[in-house]
């Protein structure tokens, strides 16, 4: 086999339109593949983006290490990946933001933010800590809360009134800072019709009937199955696998991004007035034409301008 290239360029999803090397962990050198979705540190931030290539030209200056990959498989070909740059170029638009409208690259990624005291902070808290013990002002319950350990930003906005207004001022006065940080979304939170789930192991005990319905199921049909189509057959079928999963008696994962397009339709009789329009449209393919549909998906009409100027309904 030969030696895995140890550098990937990665799209990312921010207002520059440029691509940016990353250096590859050994553990990931041989899985990483064009249109893979990888976490990679970004600034102070850690974002999800799309590999555009993989190759051992190593950059000048110093580089970053990828942190994680998302996808086994590629999210996006390379068939949706020269439509991305497609877009991106008849937009004007970055390559990176043009691939996140593409897949949905944060669908398994939480981001948020962790808030930690700054030396002056730490210090500001110490003083408070030998002064009075009164916690009414909202500043001086976060900077004690922060001097025990880093808290994310959902924790202190449901502990203290007001909280994100008291943080943005603090880290003003150079007493807290932030880091972004994105970690796997738990799946016993995503929707029943994001989640699959598959038979791990038979109780010991005697189960409740949703469950023992929905394990005994799980036996019969083994392999993995869509959880919002066995809501359908099961009765509170998304409750009991959550219920079983925290005991580790189903396996409870998170459905993988496809990049496959939809089935194909079967064929569509046109109406009279769908038929006018197709035929407008149809016969001035090859020459630079806009086209208006007006009306409902029955009866509508193909307004446009032909390259002369002039108007056709």
């Amino acid at each position: 086999m030969p030696d895995a290239l140890p550098y990937c360029d990665v799209s990312l999803p921010v207002p520059i339109d440029q691509a940016f090397t990353y250096l590859m962990p050994e553990t990931l050198r041989h899985r990483v593949r064009t249109g893979c979705r990888i976490l990679v540190p970004f600034g102070s931030r850690k974002l999800t983006g799309v590999v555009l290539r993989t190759h051992g030209n190593s950059p000048s200056g110093s580089t970053r290490e990828a942190l994680r990959l998302l996808d086994e498989e590629p999210a996006l070909d390379e068939e949706l990946l020269n439509l991305g740059r497609w877009i991106a170029t008849y937009y004007c638009a970055p390559l990176g933001e043009t691939l996140r409208a593409m897949t949905p690259l944060a669908g398994e990624i939480r981001r948020g933010k962790v808030y930690s005291l700054t030396t002056s902070g730490r210090d500001a808290a110490r003083q408070l800590h030998l002064g009075s013990n009164d916690d009414s002002d909202p500043a001086v319950k976060i900077l004690r809360m922060l001097d025990a350990r880093p808290l994310s930003a959902s924790y202190l906005n449901g502990k203290v009134e007001k909280a994100a207004a008291v943080l943005r001022s603090l880290e003003k006065k150079g007493f807290v800072e932030a880091e972004d940080v994105a970690a796997e979304r738990d799946p016993m939170r995503a929707s029943a019709a994001r989640l699959r789930v598959e038979f791990n192991g038979r109780p010991e005990g005697k189960l409740p009937k949703h469950e023992r319905e929905l394990v005994a199921f799980l036996e019969l049909h083994p392999g993995s199955h869509n959880l919002g189509d066995l809501e359908k057959a099961i009765e509170k079928a998304s409750p009991a696998a959550r219920s079983l999963a925290r005991r580790s008696l189903v396996r409870l994962s998170l459905e993988k991004v496809s990049s496959g397009f939809a089935p194909p339709r079967g064929p569509h009789t046109l109406n009279a007035q769908q038929q006018s329009a197709f035929d407008q449209i149809s016969g001035a393919l090859g020459s630079f034409q806009t086209f208006l549909l007006q009306g409902t998906g029955k009866n509508f009409l193909a307004k446009g301008r032909n390259s002369t100027g002039s108007r056709f309904f």
